[in-house]
């Protein structure tokens, strides 16, 4: 411990240590002191004129990052407007060389064609979609005329003033595709198909599709209401259906559907036909009901076989009034396509191809329908046909695909013309070249 003597010499010390620093000073350590002051308020105003001018930085640099932000926001707006929209389709170039006898429509597909698709995606669960076809009969109709309308035309006469509306590109076509819970829903007018060869049905319908997965298994329940579009037919169909994949190398497709119309009654009303004015009714040459059993089936690497069976009950009966004395047997309730293919062409691939034969046998009928309306799409099978195909698709280049193929077939002319009855040997080369995009 420090002694009371030691801390008073300590303290004595220190005050005169510190007097003698005072007594030490210079005279102008006032001066001194005065521009340090000086100086040091200028260096706190350059520190603050900084200071501003890094808040108006900061400043800037803040707006600079809303207006990113919004930037960024407003791009991401952009793209999720994009990716609502998409548009695809092709467009062809084909040629016909087809003797069928009596349709108007003959190498009617020796043509220019552009299908163009778009899709809006509304959200999560639901599109809208549409369908615009153009279609330039360059071989054929580009300036048709109207036949003696004192005759019967050519159209019918509601028609004279829409009768190249094919060519116009306009929207043929909108329809609906989404879900409630988990059944997913396809409502509108579009192209369906049922059956692989579509020789179930194959057209342009007003209507809608419903389907759901079963629970614990590969297929999917179906319910379909559908009503062809085609001028003058006026009847729909109501069916249910089942399809999936029921094995690794098997697929099914089975359908039941029934007509709004009975099989003596008629289908709408015959514009074109014999006798089109007044306008005859268009007999039914369907039946009542109808059943599709369609299989997929891959028994060996790239080889798969394509078949479809159709039974109607439509009404058998043998027509004796045909010209010529000759009898047309409208007795055929049994139509089926078989077909082969060997590969898939991939538009991704140059260089990849498919080989395909197809056997079909279309019995006659008076309004040259297919199952129930099927097989309406391509223009090249016809009702009273059956005969071979045989045909390849080759991709020259990406998004290319070259489609040729060559039909014989055992036919019966069932046009009303001096000829109706007589059978023929209907041949076809088609040869089409489709661009992708």
């Amino acid at each position: 411990m420090i002694s009371k003597k030691k801390a008073t010499a300590m303290m004595l010390g220190l005050t005169m240590g510190i007097s003698g620093t005072a007594l030490a000073a210079p005279a102008n350590d006032g001066a001194d002191i005065n521009a340090r002051i000086a100086a040091l308020e200028a260096q706190q105003q350059q520190l603050a004129q900084q200071l501003n001018a890094l808040k108006k930085e900061n400043a800037k640099l803040k707006q600079a990052g809303k207006i990113a932000k919004s930037n960024k926001a407003a791009i991401t707006n952009l793209k999720d407007a994009q990716n609502r929209i998409t548009i695809n389709g092709f467009g062809r170039l084909g040629w016909d060389n087809d003797n069928v006898n009596g349709y108007i429509n003959r190498n009617d597909f020796r043509r220019t064609y552009l299908d163009l698709e778009g899709k809006y995606k509304v959200n999560d669960r639901w599109n809208m979609n549409f369908q615009a076809e153009t279609v330039q009969h360059y071989a054929k109709y580009v300036t048709a005329q109207l036949n003696d309308p004192h005759t019967y035309p050519a159209y019918h006469p509601k028609d004279r003033d829409h009768q190249y509306d094919n060519e116009h590109g306009t929207i043929q076509r909108v329809w609906a595709e989404g879900s409630v819970g988990k059944v997913n829903l396809d409502i509108g007018r579009r192209w369906r198909g049922m059956g692989y060869n579509f020789a179930f049905f194959g057209n342009e319908s007003d209507g809608v599709v419903a389907d759901v997965q079963l629970p614990k298994s590969p297929l999917t329940a179906e319910f379909f209401y559908l009503t062809p579009t085609d001028r003058g037919y006026d009847f729909s169909v109501a069916g249910l259906g089942l399809k999936g994949r029921i094995s690794p190398k098997l697929e099914t497709r089975l359908a039941y559907g029934k007509l709004n119309v009975g099989k003596n009654e008629d289908l709408g009303v015959d514009y074109y036909g014999k006798g089109a004015a007044p306008w005859d009714g268009l007999k039914n040459s369907v039946g009542s009901h109808a059943f599709l059993i369609g299989a997929m089936y891959n028994p060996i690497k790239n080889i798969f076989l394509l078949g479809d069976y159709v039974h109607t009950n439509r009404e058998r009966n043998r027509n004796g009034a045909a010209e010529g004395g000759r009898t047309i047997a409208f007795d055929g309730r049994d139509t089926y396509a078989i077909q082969m293919n060997y590969r898939w062409p991939d538009l991704n691939s140059k260089g990849s191809f498919q080989l395909y034969t197809r056997y079909y046998n279309y019995p006659n009928n008076e309004n040259d329908l297919v199952g129930i309306f099927g097989d309406k799409q391509d223009g090249a099978f016809h009702a009273g046909n059956r005969g071979w195909v045989f045909g390849f698709k080759y991709v020259p280049a990406k998004n290319i695909e070259w489609d040729t193929f060559y039909m014989k077939a055992n036919a019966t002319k069932l046009v009303w013309d001096g000829h109706r009855g007589e059978q023929y040997h209907h041949t076809m080369l088609r040869t089409r070249v489709d661009f992708h995009f």
